[in-house]
């Protein structure tokens, strides 16, 4: 039997739109989906398995009456997924995992900040479309060109700053070095944010080391690694170690906050 994170509901591509340069937004429909029901989360995530390729997606929309969703696909790169979705065409079949999301905000939270590259920006954009009236809410989100730039209604007050032509394989990500020039708002918030992992690492460290914020205040995710064969080459190097350093943080009673804040030591001075 497949876990819940393994594919396990078949589909096929039914229609397949561009939603700007370099999105292309996919619905998967058909009676296999009659199981499929969404976490609830406006960022959650699922396995899209089309052929011998298996890639984590954003669940843009879910139409539950139609047994369809719609997934918006990154299409400004190169990789078999990118070249999947720009020749995706009606009838291709694909197999779906369930669903799982992160975005968890405090009750008490009187503002959100969210930080978001292309990969996260389907997440992102659910996220701003669920806010409540009168939530103040933030997003910097970082984009390949001007043309991928997004409009959304919400009863939030929301503001929305766009860096155009960083990160995205393009160049290093500008989102931790944006966060570390805000000037944030008074009282409890709470962040949210995913991109590239060693982008999230540094903007994880900001909010931790620089904020002194709990895991409670905070979602940081890493969706995708810039150079992955160069960073699995040199993690292979310095795995056991951190893997040491693991155990015996646990063995000590350190929280899991503790332990990664470790980790993230390592991995840094080991140029990861």
């Amino acid at each position: 039997m497949p876990t819940d994170d393994e594919p396990r509901f078949h589909a096929a591509v039914t229609a397949a739109v561009p939603v700007s340069p370099s999105l292309r937004r996919i619905r998967f429909a058909g009676p296999g989906l009659a199981g499929f029901a969404s976490s609830g989360d406006p960022d959650e995530r699922l396995l899209v398995e089309f052929g011998d390729e298996a890639r984590s997606y954003t669940v843009r929309h879910w139409d539950p009456a139609a047994h369809a969703l719609d997934v918006d696909f990154a299409v400004h790169a190169g990789g078999a997924a990118a070249a999947w979705a720009r020749g995706a065409t009606p009838g291709m079949p694909v197999r779906l995992s369930r669903p799982k999301g992160w975005y968890r905000p405090p009750a008490d939270a009187r503002w959100q900040l969210l930080l978001a590259d292309l990969s996260a920006l389907p997440a992102a954009a659910r996220i701003v479309e669920t806010l409540p009236a009168g939530v103040a809410a933030h997003l910097i989100a970082e984009v390949p060109e001007a043309a991928d730039e997004q409009r959304w209604t919400t009863p939030a007050d929301l503001t929305v700053t766009w860096l155009h032509g960083t990160g995205n394989g393009l160049t290093p990500s500008a989102l931790p070095d944006r966060l570390a020039t805000l000037d944030l708002p008074a009282g409890p918030g709470y962040l949210w944010s995913a991109g590239e992992t060693g982008a999230s690492r540094r903007i994880r460290r900001h909010v931790r080391r620089e904020l002194g914020w709990t895991s409670d205040r905070f979602d940081v995710m890493g969706y995708w690694q810039a150079d992955k064969e160069r960073w699995l080459a040199g993690y292979r190097r310095v795995e056991a170690r951190i893997e040491e350093l693991t155990v015996a943080g646990l063995s000590a009673g350190q929280s899991l906050d503790e332990v990664r804040d470790t980790v993230d030591d390592a991995l840094t001075e080991a140029g990861l």
